[in-house]
């Protein structure tokens, strides 16, 4: 056993070149944002259904509480499934590397 074996393979020249894969890191950024633009719906849609409730003349009943509520929830369904997709791509994107040629 004449080799070191916890000795870096690359200590032997230069390591090289590399960069990340654009279209993941791209993919995952356009996730992320879309995944915001979600979260912002939900917002919206929450302070208009609100507003409503607010301003109605009579009390609201019970189903149409849940109606507004829910109809306002319905991005919710979208904004995590994409944060988790532009997390991953965007992770994937940043540690797999191409060589430059």
């Amino acid at each position: 056993m004449t080799e070191n074996p916890y000795r870096s393979p690359s200590t032997g020249g230069p390591s090289p070149k590399t960069r990340s894969t654009r279209w993941l890191v791209w993919s995952g950024v356009v996730c992320l944002g879309l995944a915001l633009l979600c979260l912002g719906f939900v917002v919206v849609a929450m302070l208009l259904s609100f507003h409503m409730i607010s301003h109605s003349t009579t009390t609201p009943s019970p189903a149409d509480l849940a109606r507004n509520i829910r109809v306002s929830l319905l991005p919710s369904l979208a904004w995590m499934p994409l944060a988790i997709l532009g997390i991953v791509l965007l992770i994937a994107g940043l540690l797999i590397r191409r060589p430059v040629e």
